[in-house]
C-alpha cells in the first residue's frame, strides 16, 4: 500500500513537472506578445509548486526505506532541481543570457525524465521479478538504448537553444532527422527480438509513437514560423505541444534504457 501511494504521488509529480515544462515553453513561444506576462506568472507559480512537490516526493522516498540506489537517484534529481531553480530565478530577474536560458529549459526536461524514472522505480511492475531475456543482436540493446536517450537529450538541448536564440534552427532540424531514424532502429530491434515481452515491447512502441508525434508537431511549428504566423494562438499551441512531447520523448527513451538494463542480459552472459 505504501509503495502504491508513493507511485501515485510520483506520477502526479511527473504530471506537474510536465505542466511546468509546458508553461516555460509558453513563455518563450509568446515572447514579445501581451500573453507572455500571463505565461510568466503561471510559470513562476508552477515552478514554486513543483519544487515543493518534488522535495516532498524525495523526502517520502528517503523515509520509506527505499532500496539503497533509489535515494541516490533522488539526490541527483534534487541537484538538477536546485540548479534549474537557480537559473530560473536569474531569468526572472533578467540577469541571464541565452545560454543560461537554454540550460534552464534543458534541465527542466531532464528533471521531468528523472521524476518519470522515479515513478517507474516505484511502480508495481518494478517490484516484481524482471522477465529476463537475452540480447542476441549487434550492436547491443544496452548500447543502442543508452545512445538513443543521449541523442534525444542533445536534441532537446538544440531545441531549447533555438527557442532561446542561442543557436540557429539547422542543428535542431538535422538532429531531428538523425534522432528519429535512430529511435526507429532501436524500436525495431526491441520489437523484433522480443515481440511478446510484457514491458519492453510496449515501451519501445510508446517511444516510437511519441517520437512520431514530436516530429509531426515540430514540422508544423517550423512551417508556421516560415509563414510568419508565429504570433498566432495555433502556433503557440503547437509549439508548446512540441516542447512537451520532446520532454516525453526523452523520458520514454530513459525509461526504455532503464528497462533494457533490467530485463535484457548481455550476449556475453549466454555461455554462463
Amino acid at each position: 500500500m505504501k509503495r502504491s501511494r508513493v507511485h501515485l504521488f510520483a506520477r502526479f509529480v511527473a504530471f506537474c513537472t510536465l505542466l511546468l515544462v509546458m508553461s516555460g515553453a509558453g513563455v518563450t513561444s509568446s515572447r514579445g506578445q501581451p500573453r507572455q506576462a500571463l505565461f510568466q506568472n503561471v510559470h513562476v507559480a508552477a515552478a514554486v509548486a513543483d519544487t515543493f512537490l518534488i522535495v516532498g516526493l524525495l523526502i517520502w522516498l528517503f523515509r520509506a526505506g527505499a532500496r539503497a540506489w533509489l535515494p541516490r537517484v533522488g539526490w541527483s534529481t534534487l541537484a538538477v532541481l536546485v540548479v534549474d531553480a537557480g537559473l530560473g530565478a536569474l531569468q526572472q530577474h533578467g540577469s541571464s543570457g541565452p545560454l543560461a536560458g537554454t540550460l534552464h529549459a534543458w534541465l527542466a526536461a531532464l528533471l521531468f525524465a528523472a521524476v518519470a524514472a522515479i515513478a517507474l522505480f516505484t511502480s508495481s511492475s518494478w517490484q516484481r521479478e524482471a522477465e529476463l531475456v537475452r540480447d542476441y543482436g549487434w550492436p547491443s540493446l544496452r548500447f543502442l538504448s543508452s545512445t538513443a536517450a543521449f541523442l534525444v537529450a542533445v536534441q532537446v538541448g538544440f531545441g531549447a537553444g533555438f527557442r532561446h536564440s542561442a543557436v540557429g534552427v539547422m542543428p535542431h532540424l538535422l538532429g531531428a532527422l538523425v534522432v528519429a531514424i535512430f529511435i526507429i532502429i532501436v524500436g525495431a530491434f526491441v520489437t523484433t527480438q522480443f515481440p511478446k515481452h510484457a514491458s519492453l515491447r510496449p515501451m519501445a512502441v510508446a517511444f516510437m509513437t511519441i517520437t512520431g508525434i514530436q516530429v509531426f508537431l515540430g514540422m508544423g511549428a517550423f512551417l508556421m514560423r516560415m509563414m510568419n504566423t508565429a504570433g498566432s494562438l495555433v502556433f503557440l499551441t503547437i509549439s508548446v505541444a512540441h516542447v512537451a512531447t520532446g520532454s516525453l520523448t526523452l523520458a520514454a527513451g530513459v525509461m526504455l534504457a532503464i528497462e533494457i538494463r533490467r530485463s535484457v542480459l548481455p550476449r556475453a552472459q549466454e555461455a554462463a
